[in-house]
């Protein structure tokens, strides 16, 4: 039996379809405001013959009494759970859901004796050293620009890696994804951004940043999560694009106008201070904040390529989805939502 956490999101939805494709017995940790129905469809499409291997459970990762009767006969946990945000106002709620949540999933864990954890973090989570790309070795510290979401994920990993050194059994794996592209909710993190150029945004970062297709960290996951693999991290970036490319793409294959006004740095100042000053006037969330764009303007680079070497000694020879295609496949969901 495998529990998977934040099932419902952007990396649990094809985890849970990936586990079921391969003959497994999934439950699912949902709260109640959850779309369940949209990992529903999903299985659906994928492997109908398989819904009767899902089931649900509802529970919260800050409630740890929630996750032990979630665990009841579970060998392997998935976890997806985490708030991914750049607005001040979500600071506390991060702490609590990303570093206090997997510090409740672990100690249940611990107290069920359930032996497998794969835990999905992020490379927020690492170090960033400035002419080099980040790595699994690269060690997370504190840097001009480091988000209350990154704090979070590194004391998320920290409580994952505790568990390890505590008594897992069977071991954990970590992935580090970077920005992460697929299905799933478009009002939020990385799925807004297709909505935004949707309703005509003209405005463009000017740095790059590490891509990967949300399909691809699931079959990392799932394969890895079922091998011998244990105690060992993954940075998983499929492509590294500027912002600007990225958007390029998303537009044309949404049928939209290329937004093509760069953001330059004298103006990051003025942008994220003009959203604060209309949140404060109409009480509604900016769009963009001192931390969103912040970092937009740099040009982060990441060595993905420890995990292709280990994908193929535990299973075929694997390799990334080519970011255009990740790119088509997200927006194809996109539209689908929208009923075009």
């Amino acid at each position: 039996m495998n529990l998977v956490t934040g099932a419902t999101g952007i990396v649990g939805m094809p985890i849970v379809v990936k586990l079921l494709q391969q003959g497994q017995t999934v439950r699912a940790l949902h709260r109640p405001s959850s779309h369940r129905q949209r990992v529903l469809d999903a299985v659906q499409e994928a492997c109908p013959e398989a819904l009767d291997r899902l089931t649900w459970c509802e529970g919260d990762v800050t409630d740890q009494a929630s996750l032990e009767d979630a665990l009841d006969g579970v060998d392997t946990v998935y976890h997806c759970a985490a708030l991914v945000s750049f607005h001040p106002a979500d600071a506390a709620a991060m702490t609590r859901i990303n570093a206090d949540g997997t510090a409740h999933l672990v100690n249940a864990m611990l107290h069920r004796n359930t032996p497998r954890l794969v835990h999905v973090s992020s490379v927020a989570a690492l170090g960033r050293k400035a002419g080099e790309p980040t790595t699994e070795d690269t060690l997370f510290e504190e840097q001009p620009g480091t988000t209350a979401y990154a704090r979070s994920k590194h004391r998320a990993e920290m409580e994952a890696w505790r568990g390890a050194a505590e008594g897992l059994e069977g071991g954990l794996v970590v992935v580090n994804p970077t920005v992460v592209l697929g299905p799933g909710d478009f009002s939020r993190s990385s799925g807004a951004l297709f909505r935004h150029i949707d309703k005509g945004l003209k405005w463009h970062p000017t740095g790059s940043n590490g891509f990967v297709a949300s399909k691809d960290v699931a079959e990392v996951c799932v394969r890895l999560g079922m091998s011998d693999v244990r105690d060992q991290r993954f940075v998983l970036c499929g492509d590294q694009w500027p912002y600007q490319k990225v958007m390029d793409h998303i537009a044309d294959a949404l049928g939209k106008p290329r937004p093509s006004r760069p953001v330059h740095p004298w103006m990051r100042g003025l942008i994220w201070r003009v959203f604060a000053v209309a949140e404060w006037i109409t009480g509604k969330r900016a769009v963009a904040t001192r931390e969103s764009i912040g970092n937009t303007g740099a040009n982060h680079t990441y060595d993905g390529s420890r995990v292709v070497e280990v994908m193929g000694t535990v299973g075929p020879e694997w390799n990334y989805t080519p970011l255009e295609q990740a790119i088509q496949d997200t927006a194809a969901a996109y539209l689908a939502q929208l009923g075009n």
